[in-house]
């Protein structure tokens, strides 16, 4: 295999390595949920790492800044067709299957409780409730991500306009985002509306305004990687080995200062360790799996990383929920590992056939549907 920065850096280019690396993060999340070591056993330093992670999320969000900018930032063009285009395809990639399993969610819910709050529902469907702290957890415990996520997809072509006109340095945007962040928390947080913006630690941790730093470290690597600024080290594998003892060290400090916090990033100096010292190593993994020839850049490149890859995103919104404890109902091991084993194997099988036969099928269904022609303007570049 080539190396990857020698490959074209179009919107039409794989990047096969990152696709492997949405299963890894996604199965980071489910072993954060449902830790397979106990703290009382003789493994209970294996228990605490498992607990934070949660890192698998900021992976996630660093991905999306990185694809969304190699994709999108050459062809932006503010006309009617190009944002039906632009929202078409990014409703297609995340909506259909989350509104189908939502449903499922609120189906079971209301059989088991016979009532539904119908602000719950509706701030679920709209992808609002991330908003929300008393609901952020309904439906799909952890589709609270989709919203953080939603509010990047809408913010992207600005951030790009923006870069491209050169109205505003990328390094400036967080500050400025973050301080939108607070302005909403003073203003919207004393009406207790079910804690709409509740409060700054809610907003750093739970809300695109506080997580935004890892969306603007995937946009520099993409930067970086279009313009040929990534360098080239004669140490093999020197930016994946970095990149991983960078976030392997967070992963750590977090454990260190977790004390009488559920989890580390909730500390006031874990906040700043998750919300940006993690994204900063996580750029740097990326950026050797783009430039270097490593054995995990052939694992996450293999054949079988790839099918649960594109099946990640399934998995991650059954893994934890109704979904979850169909599955958990039908394992009849009353061993621990015996049955965490088998739940994790039958949410990827099941998350694999939803992937090929649903998934799959209504994206490209709805990708296909025309929109009306414009006038087509230059794209701007950036220099």
């Amino acid at each position: 295999m080539p190396p990857l920065a020698a490959q074209t850096t179009r919107a039409s280019s794989y990047l096969p390595a990152f696709t492997g690396i949405r299963a890894v993060a996604a199965y980071m999340v489910f072993l954060h949920h449902f830790n397979p070591f106990s703290q009382e056993g003789s493994l209970p330093l294996l228990h605490n790492l498992l607990v934070e992670f949660h890192i698998g999320v900021p992976v996630f969000f660093v991905l999306s800044g990185f694809l969304i900018t190699l994709r999108y930032i050459d062809n932006i063009r503010f006309t009617t067709t190009w944002w039906k285009q632009y929202l078409r395809n990014r409703f297609a990639r995340i909506y259909p299957m989350f509104f189908l399993i939502t449903c499922l969610n609120f189906a079971w819910l209301y059989q088991q409780e016979g009532t539904l709050d119908s602000t719950v529902v509706l701030t679920n469907i709209l992808l609002l409730r991330g908003f929300f702290e008393s609901i952020i957890y309904s439906g799909i415990p952890q589709g609270w991500t989709l919203t953080v996520e939603e509010c990047f997809y809408l913010m992207a072509p600005v951030i790009f306009w923006l870069l491209l006109k050169r109205r505003i340095r990328l390094w400036f945007m967080p500050f400025a985002l973050l301080a939108i962040g607070c302005g909403l928390v003073l203003l919207l947080g004393p009406l207790g509306y079910y804690g709409l913006f509740a409060n700054f630690k809610f907003m750093l941790l739970l809300t695109f305004f506080g997580r935004c730093v890892e969306f603007f470290a995937g946009i520099q690597l993409a930067l970086w990687y279009r313009r040929g600024q990534i360098r080239h080290y004669t140490i093999p594998g020197l930016l994946t080995g970095l990149g991983c003892l960078l976030i392997i060290t967070v992963l750590a400090g977090l454990v260190l200062i977790r004390g009488p916090y559920a989890y580390g990033q909730e500390h006031p100096f874990g906040v700043a360790f998750n919300n940006v010292a993690l994204p900063g190593g996580i750029i740097v993994l990326f950026a050797g799996l783009l430039t270097e020839q490593t054995w995990l850049r052939q694992l996450l490149s293999g054949a079988l990383l790839q099918v649960l890859g594109k099946s990640s995103y399934i998995f991650y919104l059954i893994h934890f929920g109704v979904v979850q404890q169909f599955v958990h109902d039908l394992v009849p091991f009353e061993n621990r590992w015996l049955s965490f084993i088998s739940i994790f194997l039958l949410l990827n099988l099941l998350a694999i056939a939803l992937h090929y036969l649903i998934e799959q099928p209504l994206n490209n269904l709805i990708r296909r549907q025309p929109v009306v022609a414009q006038q087509r303007l230059p794209s701007a570049q950036v220099s």
